[in-house]
């Protein structure tokens, strides 16, 4: 393995290039043609052969053998309206890079640059994966069902995320679990319409929806201990026709993040539970669907330790912080450490002035974050290959 750093300082300008080019022309989920075509692009000029899936998502392939070690990088953008006022600021009305991808992909294509030029080298064979619709429909579960972690099998997979908590040059890690299992959650709630001046007459499916969305909240704070953390949130309220008119049916739907499937059967069931009973206190009937997304994404717990040693060792002991408190957000590299040993860790993206939140219109990392990621990925996929984790 050559020196991270070395490695990293002589890709950092190329990377830096790639990522505005990324940047400047987002696509989102399930709309990245010309983002793929480009990757695909650069690849061919590496001579690096890739599988492709349905889903559009790329598995470039370097090196040879029955082992292998791998790392995703997510490719897609956001529906957000970029107000940073950058000169490589997004093209693409109302598309922007708010969560960092167009970083992901950019140090996927310098890695590939890095291990194509030691192929000959590589103890393992090194799958990058370029994964489409991150923040929708969950394009890592298409490639992990299509098979992109066999022939040869992955044996240990890593990704990273951006963080404007962190600053630049440093990183966080977290053994165990990472990152919450989401669960969707559509409930119409039927009742009987009638006239607003005479409600007896009727059955109001907006008064049962209210005290519905109240008493679903009892879930997390009386139902579930505090130690075990649950969310549930209502994002959409839909119903009425009129301002004198009691209506018959309202919709509702929202979000349950848990941190083990375990609770998250429990949970399910205690929603069908206090919906239908809610709704028939006022007389109603409530129709509850609940539906499994993403898994709870959970580092494997040796791997990520040794990881985060070496990332001191490399980064200096004060710039790695072991983390202790889970994110209640997903990730759907969920599917990719459901497949194989992962870590997937935070690199931080925060200037001297700081960095706005991720999904932010003011989210604008700073690039010096490229040179740690660079390094730290180097060093890990060769730290998986020797055999030091």
């Amino acid at each position: 393995m050559k020196n991270p750093f070395t490695v990293a300082d002589g890709l950092f300008e190329d990377t830096v290039r790639i990522r505005r080019r990324l940047h400047q022309y987002p696509e989102l989920s399930g709309q990245e043609q010309q983002t793929l075509a480009f990757i695909r692009a650069q690849l061919d000029t590496l001579s690096i052969p890739y599988a492709e899936y349905k889903n559009g998502g790329i598995c470039a392939i370097i090196g040879k053998g029955d082992r292998a070690v791998g790392v995703r990088g997510d490719v897609d953008a956001l529906p957000v309206q970029e107000e940073t006022n950058l000169p490589y600021a997004s093209v693409h009305k109302g598309v922007m890079h708010a969560c960092g991808h167009d970083i992901h992909t950019a140090l996927l294509l310098s890695l590939a640059r890095a291990f194509k030029a030691e192929e000959d080298t590589l103890p393992y064979m090194v799958k990058l994966f370029f994964q489409p619709a991150e923040e929708t429909v969950g394009g890592a579960k298409v490639m992990v069902d299509s098979g992109c972690m066999e022939s040869p099998k992955v044996e240990k997979v890593l990704a990273l995320h951006v963080d404007p908590a962190l600053p630049v040059g440093h990183a966080a890690y977290l053994p165990g679990k990472m990152n919450a299992a989401v669960i969707e959650l559509d409930i119409t709630v039927k009742g009987k319409a009638c006239h607003g001046a005479h409600p007896e007459m009727g059955v109001d499916a907006i008064v049962a929806a209210a005290h519905m969305i109240c008493a679903l909240q009892s879930i997390p704070s009386r139902f579930t201990a505090p130690t075990t953390p649950v969310v549930l949130s209502i994002g959409t309220i839909h119903g009425g026709n009129g301002r004198n008119i009691i209506t018959g049916e309202v919709k509702l739907q929202g979000t349950v993040r848990v941190l083990d499937m375990e609770t998250a059967r429990q949970v399910k069931e205690l929603i069908r539970r206090t919906a239908v009973a809610s709704a028939a206190a006022f007389g109603a009937e409530a129709e509850v669907t609940l539906t499994d997304d993403y898994p709870a994404l959970i580092n494997h717990q040796a791997l990520t330790l040794a990881l985060a040693a070496h990332a001191r060792e490399l980064l200096g002991t004060d710039h790695v912080t072991l983390l202790d408190t889970p994110s209640m957000g997903a990730d759907d590299f969920a599917y990719f450490t459901n497949a194989a040993p992962g870590c997937y860790f935070n690199l931080g993206v925060a200037g001297q002035q700081g960095c706005a939140s991720l999904h932010s219109p003011h989210f604008a990392p700073d690039e010096g974050c490229i040179r740690t990621g660079l390094a730290l990925l180097y060093q890990h996929l060769w730290a998986c290959m020797e055999g030091k984790v």
